[in-house]
């Protein structure tokens, strides 16, 4: 399928519901945070891909103390991030990370543990130092990636443990998969994708309608990722014990090669592969190389211009602009089968919200979706404390500028159950 980039402009819902006051909100603040790529487009929109000649990392409308080069200005008013800003007269700075690195910053402990090392960029070879932030903990993440209990414990053991976490849900969003546009077939089924991401085929002729015979090339995520989490839950739970493919093959993890057998300890199962960084970095290697898929948001693969398959006759663009799901779970985190679980060292669990990854809302046909979290600390946020909770209800409609989510996002407070029950958390949690 051939991409068709359009703004999706919806009605917002009526909601019954306590608005916060935004405008002019007094004690105005600066936000830092960054992590998941995933949520990007909705967040802080495409401006960092015109940058030249290399992509921006960082987003944002705050004065960085740390240089970092080049800067995506965040002004597009169909952002969420942007209209908070406008609407709140607060300023937020997002960098893209990863989901992975996003959650070593938050606890502390990891490869990277300081919000105040450089962003950086999207140049071949550089990895993000931190978000160019001004202190070492940071404001707020972004995560793909919820939680785990052994985060927890990571966290619990390290410099911030007494400031507590939160993680609160934010959008579901359609995994698309870009593939070259040499590459002529238009759809494809959950056993194909499953032959494919498992090296049970290895040869675009395998497939009906790809009018190719090379071999096929397999993009995917080098660094921590929530889009990867996202992936591979899906292909865990549609191909393991299926299509000749064994059970357990598919681990959900971060880490894509960590997940997937063919990509990890036994490699040369792919004919072609490569690893790269960011969402960004999928899409375009898939669009630059013959024979090539990935995986990636839609609102990315959209961006640049790249083919993309519906799977089972459903597209990545057409979920809605709001879904009804249950409230979240509370308290909970993944173990390390990735099942939910009741999270054990924390003194406020109900602090955490998670959505079991395999949640299919009714009415939604696309089958591969990502869920995508913001998190940060419940305690000692001091004068960003009003600034992060009306960010947080940016995500509930308690703001009547909220926009419209780009096609193949959607908002999770379709039911009035959902809305109280984040909101109760916000109030709660963010002190």
């Amino acid at each position: 399928m051939r991409r068709s980039k359009f703004l999706r402009v919806r009605p917002l819902a009526v909601v019954a519901f306590a608005a916060m006051t935004v405008a002019g909100s007094a004690g105005a603040a600066d936000l830092f945070g960054g992590g998941a790529t995933f949520p990007v487009q909705s967040y802080v929109g495409d401006n960092f891909l015109t940058t030249v000649p290399v992509r921006a990392r960082l987003s944002r409308n705050t004065t960085n103390t740390v240089t970092t080069t080049p800067i995506a200005t965040l002004t597009p008013p169909d952002t969420l991030f942007a209209r908070f800003a406008s609407g709140t007269g607060n300023k937020i700075s997002y960098c893209q990370t990863g989901s992975g690195t996003g959650k070593t910053v938050l606890i502390g402990v990891g490869s990277v543990i300081n919000a105040n090392g450089e962003c950086g960029n999207y140049q071949s070879g550089t990895s993000p130092a931190g978000f160019s932030g001004t202190a070492a903990a940071p404001n707020y993440i972004g995560t793909d990636s919820p939680i785990s209990q052994a985060d927890v414990t990571s966290f619990n053991g390290g410099p911030r443990a007494a400031r507590e976490l939160w993680q609160i849900p934010t959008l579901a969003g359609a995994i698309a998969l870009p593939n070259h546009s040499a590459l002529g077939f238009t759809n494809l089924t959950t056993e194909q994708v499953c032959q494919i991401f498992s090296a049970r085929v290895t040869n675009w002729s395998s497939i009906p309608g790809s009018g190719s015979t090379a071999a096929i090339r397999v993009v995917y995520r080098a660094d921590g990722s929530g889009t990867s989490f996202a992936f591979t839950s899906y292909l865990a739970t549609a191909c393991n014990g299926k299509f000749s493919i064994p059970a357990g093959y598919f681990k959900p993890n971060q880490s894509f090669a960590a997940a997937v057998p063919a990509a990890g300890s036994a490699a040369p199962l792919y004919a072609a592969s490569a690893a790269v960084s960011g969402n960004p970095g999928v899409v375009t290697s898939v669009i630059s190389t013959a024979a090539s898929i990935g995986y990636a948001d839609y609102p990315e693969v959209d961006a640049q211009g790249a083919e993309f398959p519906t799977v089972n006759s459903a597209s990545p663009a057409a979920l809605p602009a709001s879904i009804s799901i249950s409230a979240p779970l509370s308290g909970q985190v993944l173990n390390a089968s990735n099942a939910p679980v009741a999270v054990t060292g924390m003194a406020n669990p109900a602090c955490l919200r998670l959505i079991s990854p395999s949640t299919i809302p009714a009415g939604v046909t696309y089958p591969i979706l990502a869920y995508t979290y913001l998190a940060g600390y419940r305690n000692t946020n001091g004068t960003s404390t009003t600034a992060l909770r009306d960010l947080l209800g940016y995500f509930l409609a308690t703001q009547a500028n909220r926009p419209a989510p780009p096609a193949g996002f959607a908002y999770l407070d379709g039911s009035a159950t959902y809305r109280s029950s984040v909101q109760n958390t916000i109030t709660t949690c963010v002190l």
